[in-house]
This record gives structure tokens, C-alpha cells and sequence, in this order.
């Protein structure tokens, strides 16, 4: 008995033990009851240490400050050759190890004499930085070269590099302004390089020339001798300026006047565009540069020592984006005030008003004023706007040459057989007093684009039948028939607008229909609206008031049939398109008085009338306050006649 209580003594105490052990691990160890697991950081032989971190799992951790090792750059920490990121501590203990990149040195030999750079390390693959760039008297830096050959590479090599200073001999121009704390680095070009002047920042003022010894300085090619010349300023308004230097074939400059400018041949020219946020300038430009306009070219005033103040065209050498509108390489420069506006605002807020309230119209060109100088010479306040035509951003169609039912550009134009040929360049309708001139496809391309006469005569007969089709609808009061043939919403949007400005040119020229391929015709883009709003005394044929049905109606009776509008005197006669004007204005209505109230409004007066006043000083020859005041009431009085003229409207139209 007594050896089996010594038994089961022996096995009560095992029991117990084994259950207090279990026990013991079930409730954790002796650190208080939580478990603990370990990063270790191995970062090889010959780097510098990180010690390991202990933490509980799912506890947040960091990165440790970075390794260093002689000779490489760390490229973070790996586990088994994959990048670790890192969040929280993982489920159990883990090993990293540091990534390096081996550092390669690019050394830069410059010669004696010349100015020192550094050198630098990088890394297999990264990018390369050589920006800065060596000077030394005398010559101009070339490239850099490695050993005999041009180096080029954007990407540092597996491994060091030595690269030395390539020149050429150079000459320098120093430029002398002539204002304390602006200055202009010298250039630095060998002889007979193409250069262009400096670009310097002084607000209000423009270097409109630089001298040399006196004399204009033509930036064209370096000289092969040592020069320094001397800024010109010009004080300018707060409209953006831009300067378009004309020169003969020897080189020399003319005044404006002594230039042979015609409408049909380019002149060579450089275009600077400044005064205006540093995004928009232009610095000397490569552009040709002509006259443009029919009535606006001729039928104006001269005025002593300025002669005409007319419209030009600019083609740029590549496409040029202004003002963050679509590049493209044609632009216009519109005489302001010519056909008496006195306010040079017409055209401007027509433009603008169509592409900022009128949605039915596809395209628009903004238009901004700019002060312009030609060969250093003021020239006024002009309108800068897009040319009309077909491309991106602009009239946007597809305009094919062999294709009968592609996209056409066409304009109601008195001028039409100015253009050309009959059945080419422009074509008639019956009904209607004036021709259409062809745009698009351009009648003068058709022979480069390898299309016979006799097809491209084909495409033009279609485009004629589409639009006698068109307007016979309107003619016979048939609206079911013209929806069926026009995108009625721009016809509707485009008779608003002259009728709201009572534009003289509706039924006479400059107003544009356009077809997309196997599609309607629309009506736009708005253009020339400077003969409006009861101000016309150079032509005698406007209706100054603000009232009355104008474009639709009276237009031809009182301009004693020179302007006919045929277009929109039947339409309107239809109810199926009165309708649609009248539910159109309601929406329009407010939307324009706004437009109107941030465009004309005392604080505007006060922004431009400087730049307005120093216009018409020149060319109307009178005192600068004078000048500005004249253009204050001027512009009063505008706002007051389309602030009637949309009164009348509204009542006519509720």
C-alpha cells in the first residue's frame, strides 16, 4: 500500500507541474504577457551598422535613418530581393538587407583660363545634370566631350566619367541699358551665328531698338568683332504691345510709310510681343506680314506723317499660340476706329460676347487689345484676333480636296469677284444681290494638291447646290424646309447677335456659313461689326437707333438696297424662326446685360482710357486729356444704346 501512495504521490506532482508550465505559456512570458518579434538590418561588410528593432506584431514602425557606405548610395532595404515597405511589425522575426547603387564621378576639365565646375557623383541610370555651363573670354562653349567624341548622353554610364570643355572662338555683344539694375547677359556667339535680342524686364517700358553707334541694330547674324550697344526705351500704356520690325533687302529699316506694303505679297518680319504676362510674350519671332481688308484698306483717312491706319495679316514661320488660344501660324491686327467706331470697341465686344454667351455658335475669335509699333513707330490701339479660317481651333471641319461632300467654308461677300474666277474662287445664287466667295477647300491649292480644274469646279457646284438650297428654303418662307439643310441653333444665335448690334455687313459681306461633311450648314464665325450700333457716318447707310427690327427688316430699305440680308428678312417672316429667336432671347437677354455691365463699366473707362486717349491723340491730333475724355463719352454713350437696344428687344421679343 505504501509503495502505490508513493506512486500516485509521484504522478500528482508531475500533473501539476505540466499543467502549471501549460498554463505558463498560455498566459505569456515573464516580460508582463506579450509576445515580441525583431527586424534585424544587414548592410553588408564595409557599411555602417543599424541596430535591429523589437516591437510587438502589428505594432506601426518607420524606416531607420539611412546606412552609408564609401563609394555607393543606399537604395533602401530588400527582403529576398524585394523592396520592404514599411507599415507594421511583422508576424515574426525578419532580416533586411540594405540595397546599394555604386556612385560613379564625372569630372569636368575646362582648360586654363576658363571658369571651374565641380565635380559630381552619380549612379548607374540616373539623370544627368549639365546645365551649367563653363565661360571663358573670348570663346564660346561648344559641348562637353568624352575623349575624342561629342558626349550626349542624358544618362550617367556604369562607369566614371572625364569630360572636357569644347570652344569654338566667339565675339561678344555687351548690351548697355541705360537704367540702373537692369541689365542683360552678354552674347556670346562665333561670328556669323544667328542671334536675337536679349529679353529685359522693365514694367511700363519696352526696349523698342538697340544702337550701335547711333544706329538701329538689326539682330540677324554675330558680327566677327567685339560690340556693345544701347537700349532705346519706349514707354508704353498698359495694353500689350507688339513691336513688327520691316526691313529692306539690304537690311536697313524704314518707317512704316517708306515700306511697299500691299495686301497680296508678305513682307519679311520679326515679331516682339511684350508688356503682358510672361506666358503670352513673344521675343523676335520669324513672321511675314501684309495688308488685309477691302473697305478698311482704302476707304479710310489719311492723316500726316502717319498715313492710313489699316489692317494687316501675320503669318508666322510655325505655328504660334497668343493669349493661350490654339497655335496656328495666321494672325489679324484690325485697325481700331476705322468706319468711325470711336470707341474701338465694336468688333471687341462682338468677338467676345459671341464666344462667351452665344453657346449655339461653334467658334468665335477672341480679341484683344494691343498697342502696336511698326519699325519703332506707334501706330495705335488694334484689335489682335485668330484669322478665320479652316484648322484646328478655328472652323474645325474636314476640308478635302476630291471629295464632293466634304467640309466647305464659304462667306456672303460683296467683294467676291475680286477673288477670281467665277465657279473657282466664288459662285451665285438667284435671289440673292451678292456672291459667295470659297474658303475651304482653298481654290488657290487645288492645282498643288494634284486636282484637275474641271474637279475641283465639281466640288464647287456642290457646295453651290447646297446652299441654293438652303436659301431657297428661307426665301420661300418654308422653316420645316431650311431646318431640314441648316443648323438651325446657329442660324438663330448668329441673327441675335447682328440684330442686337444692327450690323451693317449682314447682307453685305464678312458673314460666313460653313458645312461639315454629310452634314448641315451653320452659321459663324461673327465677323466685322465695327459699322454698328447706329454709328456709321462713314458709309451714310446705318439706322443710328436703338430700336426697331433692324437685320431681319429695315436693312435694306434704309441703306437704299447697297445691303440686302435676304437670309434673315424671309426667315423672320416665318414663325417656325420667330419663335425660336424669342424663346433664345429670354435665355440670352441676362446673360449678354452681364457681359455688358464687366466689359463697359467705370472701372474699365478708368483701366484703358490712357492707352484709348494716346490713340486718338496721334491720329486724330489732339491733346491726350482731350483724347480721353472724348473716348469716355464715347463709351458711355455705347453702353446707353445697347443698354436701349436690349430694352427694346425684350419688349419686342417677350
Amino acid at each position: 500500500m505504501k509503495a502505490l501512495a508513493r506512486k500516485f504521490a509521484i504522478v500528482f506532482v508531475f500533473v501539476c507541474l505540466f499543467a502549471t508550465g501549460a498554463l505558463a505559456v498560455a498566459c505569456g512570458d515573464d516580460d508582463g504577457g506579450k509576445n515580441t518579434v525583431t527586424i534585424t538590418y544587414d548592410t553588408g561588410a564595409d557599411a555602417s551598422k543599424v541596430s535591429a528593432l523589437t516591437a510587438e506584431p502589428g505594432s506601426k514602425i518607420y524606416p531607420p535613418a539611412d546606412p552609408t557606405r564609401d563609394g555607393y548610395r543606399f537604395d533602401g532595404w530588400e527582403k529576398d530581393g524585394v523592396r520592404y515597405e514599411f507599415d507594421v511589425m511583422p508576424d515574426k522575426s525578419i532580416t533586411l538587407t540594405a540595397a546599394w547603387k555604386k556612385l560613379y564621378t564625372v569630372t569636368f576639365v575646362t582648360g586654363e583660363g576658363a571658369s571651374a565646375i565641380e565635380a559630381a557623383q552619380y549612379a548607374e541610370g540616373d539623370e544627368l545634370n549639365l546645365t551649367e555651363k563653363p565661360t571663358l573670354n573670348g570663346y564660346k562653349f561648344v559641348g562637353w566631350k568624352d575623349g575624342d567624341a561629342l558626349f550626349t548622353e542624358t544618362v550617367m554610364p556604369a562607369r566614371n566619367l572625364t569630360l572636357t570643355a569644347e570652344w569654338k572662338a566667339a565675339y561678344t555683344i555687351t548690351f548697355d541699358t541705360g537704367v540702373s539694375g537692369i541689365t542683360a547677359n552678354p552674347l556670346v556667339e562665333e561670328a556669323g551665328a544667328a542671334i536675337a535680342p536679349p529679353i529685359i524686364s522693365r514694367p511700363g517700358w519696352h526696349v523698342a531698338e538697340w544702337q550701335h553707334n547711333g544706329m538701329p541694330y538689326k539682330f540677324d547674324k554675330m558680327p566677327s568683332e567685339n560690340i556693345t550697344l544701347t537700349a532705346v526705351w519706349k514707354e508704353l500704356t498698359n495694353l500689350p504691345s507688339m513691336f513688327i520690325e520691316l526691313y529692306k533687302e539690304d537690311g536697313s529699316k524704314n518707317p512704316l510709310h517708306d515700306v511697299e506694303l500691299d495686301k497680296d505679297t508678305y513682307v519679311s518680319s520679326r515679331i516682339t510681343l511684350t508688356n503682358t504676362d510672361d506666358e503670352f510674350a513673344l521675343n523676335y519671332l520669324k513672321a511675314e506680314f501684309k495688308g488685309r481688308g477691302n473697305g478698311s484698306w482704302n476707304d479710310i483717312p489719311e492723316v500726316a506723317g502717319l498715313g492710313k491706319k489699316r489692317g494687316y495679316r501675320l503669318k508666322f514661320d510655325k505655328k504660334q499660340s497668343l493669349f493661350g488660344r490654339a497655335a496656328n501660324k495666321h494672325w489679324v491686327v484690325i485697325a481700331c476706329a476705322n468706319f468711325n467706331d470711336p470707341t474701338m470697341s465694336r468688333n471687341y465686344l462682338a468677338y467676345n460676347m459671341a464666344g462667351e454667351v452665344f453657346g449655339n455658335i461653334e467658334y468665335a475669335t477672341e480679341a484683344h487689345w494691343i498697342d502696336l509699333y511698326i519699325n519703332n513707330e506707334y501706330r495705335g490701339v488694334y484689335l489682335l484676333c485668330e484669322h478665320v479660317r479652316v484648322d484646328k481651333g478655328r472652323v474645325e471641319i474636314e476640308s478635302e480636296f476630291g471629295v464632293d461632300d466634304t467640309g466647305y467654308f464659304v462667306e456672303y461677300d460683296a467683294y467676291a469677284q475680286n477673288e477670281g474666277e467665277e465657279g473657282v474662287n466664288w459662285f451665285r445664287v438667284d435671289g440673292l444681290k451678292y456672291p459667295f466667295t470659297v474658303k475651304a477647300p482653298n481654290p488657290d491649292d487645288y492645282l498643288e494638291e494634284g486636282i484637275s480644274k474641271a474637279r475641283f469646279m465639281k466640288q464647287v457646284a456642290f457646295i453651290k447646290n447646297e446652299i441654293e438650297k438652303l436659301y431657297n428654303a428661307a426665301l420661300d418662307k418654308d422653316f420645316d424646309a431650311f431646318s431640314a439643310y441648316a443648323d438651325v441653333n446657329s442660324f438663330v444665335d448668329m441673327y441675335i447677335l447682328h440684330e442686337l448690334f444692327k450690323n451693317v455687313d449682314t447682307g453685305y459681306s464678312s458673314f460666313f456659313l460653313y458645312k461639315k461633311a454629310g452634314g448641315k450648314i451653320f452659321a459663324g464665325p461673327p465677323w466685322d461689326f465695327d459699322a454698328t450700333t447706329g454709328f456709321d457716318a462713314s458709309y451714310e447707310r446705318g439706322d443710328r437707333t436703338p430700336q426697331g427690327i433692324y437685320v431681319a427688316g429695315s436693312i435694306a430699305e434704309v441703306n437704299g438696297g447697297q445691303c440686302a440680308s435676304e437670309l434673315y428678312i424671309s426667315l423672320y417672316q416665318t414663325s417656325g424662326f420667330k419663335n425660336a429667336v424669342k424663346a433664345r432671347w429670354k435665355k440670352l437677354s441676362p446673360q449678354i446685360s452681364e457681359f455688358l455691365d464687366r466689359r463697359m463699366n467705370d472701372d474699365v473707362y478708368e483701366t484703358y482710357k490712357a492707352a484709348m486717349g494716346k490713340n486718338y491723340a496721334a491720329w486724330e491730333q489732339k491733346s491726350q486729356t482731350a483724347a480721353e475724355n472724348d473716348w469716355l463719352a464715347n463709351m458711355r454713350e455705347l453702353k446707353q444704346w445697347l443698354t436701349d437696344r436690349i430694352t427694346w428687344l425684350d419688349g419686342e421679343w417677350a
